[in-house]
């Protein structure tokens, strides 16, 4: 399905004709010639509308997407969703924002659901889709909009404190990196070129080794850190490609990785347990929840937990014992085992959730501070290492007075 822009002529009723515009979202330009000689209209010239490159740093931003969600809620007081939804369409002025609406206005103009409409507008991320879809099954979808909502505003919160956190540590670790290469490509060069006005052997041979010594662990230090940094780079891409393959490499070395696998666990079942929750209150069965929850996981352990308590379940296993199991923790499983009803179980999860939040939370400062201590470590060398070259820089200078003395 591709963007297609129209214009075409409309025959009226006296014979005069009109030039009229209009967006369509169909397969290829002959679909909206088609669809237009359908009508009676003549086109006069379709092309294809291409959203811009940069398309989710003004147009499919978190804030669009608490906006949407809000006017949706509040429209949704005196009509439904979908036509609350439409209205919106409608009424949006800005033409990227209208662009990126043409999916979505096509599916409901064409009798689709909301869920299937907003999930074409490929702005809402799988936990919230969810979340909605739930809701539109369960026939309350104007209260699990506000479920929606709070779901967002508690991961915009996470992101920006990640964010936040991560920036300061790059860009600690990015200076200390640039003095490095300052060091190697610019201190050193400058000493070698200048070198000793020293006569003694002794003394120039001294200066020549320690330049020599700190251009290799100068140089040691810069390799490392640079494929170190490729490797980050290159892990990362590679495990959000394939982040629903549970068998990728990238899947397998993530959950070996000491402090990183355990955040990215506890973040994971944070979010899905809160997740299960929510549909378990809005009385969405239970194999249907593990199914959306399987769906909206991304870490490999996580995914995993939801995968195999659903093949327990449709094994026959009762629902208590099947679902206390690895990853959670011996007391987090002791609590599902002794559930009675749904409503309890939903009770359950919302506290794993709470106490996965706190583990997460300890988790993000023992990496903060993992980061922190490679950086004083990196930076301890380097500025051992200029200290080293000052030394020597004025030892040749000592050296040369002396000699200049007799």
């Amino acid at each position: 399905m591709k963007l297609f822009h129209a214009r075409y002529i409309q025959p009226t009723i006296g014979g005069a004709v009109l030039i009229q515009e209009e967006d369509f979202y169909l397969p290829d330009e002959h679909s909206v010639r088609r669809q237009l000689r359908a009508k009676g209209l003549w086109p006069i010239n379709i092309y294809e509308q291409k959203p811009p490159l940069f398309e989710w740093m003004d147009v499919r931003t978190r804030e669009w997407q608490m906006q949407l969600l809000r006017a949706i809620r509040f429209q949704s007081a005196t009509a439904s969703a979908g036509t609350a939804l439409l209205n919106i369409i409608e009424g949006e002025d800005d033409p990227r924002r209208r662009l990126a609406f043409l999916p979505t206005r096509t599916v409901l103009k064409g009798g689709g659901s909301f869920s299937e409409a907003l999930r074409e507008l490929k702005l809402m991320d799988a936990p919230t889709m969810a979340i909605i879809t739930a809701g539109e099954r369960a026939g309350d979808l104007k209260g699990v909009v506000q479920h929606a909502i709070e779901h967002v505003e508690q991961k915009g919160s996470q992101y920006k404190t990640i964010v936040a956190a991560m920036s300061w540590l790059s860009f600690d670790i990015i200076s200390v990196i640039g003095s490095i290469w300052g060091t190697q490509f610019g201190f050193i060069p400058y000493l070698k070129e200048k070198g000793t006005n020293s006569t003694d052997p002794e003394a120039v041979a001294k200066f020549e080794n320690g330049i020599k010594w700190v251009s290799a662990l100068n140089m040691f230090m810069l390799i490392t850190s640079s494929i170190i940094i490729l490797g980050i780079i290159f892990f990362v891409i590679s495990y959000w490609r394939n982040r629903h393959k549970q068998d990728h490499f990238t899947a397998r070395f993530m959950m070996k990785v000491p402090l990183l696998s355990t955040y990215l666990r506890n973040i994971s079942l944070k979010d899905t347990c809160k997740l299960m929750t929510r549909l378990l209150q809005g009385k969405v069965p239970l194999a249907e929840s593990l199914k959306i929850l399987i769906d909206s996981s991304v870490e490999p352990a996580a995914r995993g937990y939801w995968t195999e308590c659903e093949q327990k379940i449709m094994a026959g296993i009762e629902p208590a014992k099947a679902l206390a199991r690895w990853p959670l923790s011996k007391p987090e499983r002791d609590q599902i085992v002794t559930i009675q009803t749904v409503d309890q179980l939903g009770e359950v999860y919302e506290a794993i959730a709470e106490e996965r939040s706190m583990m997460a939370k300890a988790d993000q400062r023992k990496i903060l501070k993992f980061g922190l201590y490679l950086l004083i470590g990196l930076s301890g060398i380097t500025i051992l290492t200029t200290i080293y070259l000052l030394m020597l820089q004025n030892q040749s200078f000592l050296n040369s007075l002396n000699d200049m003395r007799g």
